[in-house]
């Protein structure tokens, strides 16, 4: 099939882009209370970074960098949210579904050195430092175990909200002895301040919410709406010096959000106007004009017919060298300084271009 174009970039006005064409900083700028922002952003460290997910990282660096220049005594950095309960192993015993995740099986070290490796380049080329914590670090917030015993209080109203096939809230723990957890949480009790879990090889076992957060997992929504509170809750604490801002992928904004963070923030209590503000990098899409896809690329023969440099970071530092990402980089930061710009999708054949 070949596809025939002007080679002209239009960027129609609408939407965000009407609104924050050439004032996007200077808006967020102005919804900031603290002198020091943390910008978070967060990823499943299960293959080598695939190609939308390096351009959420860019993004981040390139806002921080942006915010700096505006205010010199503003102080920013990325903090990379690792999410390493995200599965590595699957596994079907009887009718139910378990799993053994990332952090558990170790499968993260085989790519965390390549997500380093960005967040270093990044770093440099944008002068502004990064954290990275895994899920244990997280859960250990102190604001945790009451969201987690009111989502628990109020499931009747979430699980058909956040899990509209199955009506069930998607929170679990790793059995203590071999990993194995309950990928749904379907077999999961709870009794007083206790979550009690079943493991087919070890039979039950119990997690002390108050106390033992850190062994808590979810599932992606649920973790979107965790994440989002305690952001908020760090936003409201006057005893903090930092605020939070999020970064993620263009598909998760729009409906998503509105049904799965505003609405189930809003039942649980707690005040949406208070969330933290959200940034959504902009797709980048196939021919089609359907989302480059992680889980696709690793099927044999998919995206074949592209060059593999567009698939993940080991092929574009491959083939590249560190001037792919720098490259990746400098094209993201200039949405920012031309925000119209960052308010629509980007196909492959336009980074195509970027990465000649």
């Amino acid at each position: 099939m070949l596809f025939e174009t002007d080679g002209k970039v239009y960027n129609p006005l609408g939407g965000g882009s009407y609104v924050y064409q050439d004032s996007l900083i200077q808006y967020m700028h102005s919804q900031l209370r603290k002198k020091k922002v943390k910008i978070s952003i967060g990823a499943q460290p299960n293959s080598s970074p695939h190609f939308g997910t390096l351009e959420v990282f860019c993004l981040a660096f390139a806002l921080a960098n942006m915010l700096c220049h505006y205010d010199k005594e503003l102080q920013v950095s990325v903090l990379f949210e690792m999410v390493d309960t995200a599965p590595a192993i699957a596994q079907k015993i009887g009718d139910k579904n378990y799993q053994i995740s990332l952090r558990e099986s170790g499968e993260m070290n085989k790519y965390i050195d390549q997500y380093n490796e960005i967040l270093e380049q990044l770093s440099s080329i944008s002068n502004i430092s990064y954290q990275v914590r895994g899920q244990r670090e997280f859960n250990r917030h102190t604001s945790i175990p009451d969201i987690v015993k009111k989502v628990i209080s109020h499931r009747d109203l979430l699980a058909p909200i956040l899990e509209p096939k199955k009506h069930i809230i998607r929170i679990r723990s790793a059995c203590p002895i071999c990993g194995l957890t309950d990928k749904k949480g379907i077999e999961n009790k709870f009794v007083d301040n206790k979550m009690i879990c079943f493991c087919p090889k070890h039979g039950e076992f119990e997690v002390d919410i108050d106390t033992e957060s850190y062994r808590l997992e979810y599932n992606t929504p649920l973790r979107n709406l965790i994440r989002g509170i305690v952001y908020s809750i760090d936003n409201q604490d006057d005893n903090l010096d930092y605020e939070w801002i999020r970064i993620t992928g263009a598909d998760y904004a729009g409906f998503y959000q509105e049904q799965l963070l505003y609405k189930t923030t809003d039942i649980l209590g707690y005040s949406v106007s208070k969330l933290p503000m959200i940034l959504y990098a902009s797709l980048v899409t196939d021919w089609s004009g359907a989302k480059l896809s992680k889980s696709l690329y690793v099927n044999e023969g998919a995206y074949r017919y592209l060059p593999s440099y567009m698939i993940n970071y080991d092929n574009l530092r491959k083939e590249k060298g560190s001037m792919g990402l720098a490259k990746v980089y400098s094209e993201v930061h200039s949405w920012l300084e031309e925000s119209y710009k960052l308010f629509r999708n980007y196909s492959i054949y336009y980074f195509m271009e970027v990465l000649k």
